[in-house]
């Protein structure tokens, strides 16, 4: 019963970071696809001293707060499987 619990925790940390990791790519081609339709329908007043298309890029990036949380979790899931390793002997 005890290598079900630390198997179940490993793979459930490396669950949470890679759902964590498609969040941010979610954001990022969000912001990369608003950028395009912005740009298709002619809407943007694209000035040489002003990047657009960086500007939303670095919004995205505002996103990245799911892999930060997903980390947080899948590193305590990672500390209650070396718990249950440590703790339980039989």
């Amino acid at each position: 019963m005890k290598w079900f619990f630390i198997i179940a925790n490993v793979l459930a940390a490396i669950a949470l970071f890679f759902m964590g990791s498609f969040a941010v790519a979610a954001h990022r081609t969000h912001a990369y696809s608003v950028y395009r339709e912005l740009q298709t329908q002619h809407v943007l007043a694209e000035r040489p001293d002003y990047d657009v298309e960086k500007r939303l890029r670095t919004m995205a990036d505002g996103g990245m707060y799911s892999l930060w949380i997903a980390e947080i979790g899948g590193g305590l899931l990672l500390v209650n499987a070396l718990s249950a390793f440590v703790l339980f002997r039989k």
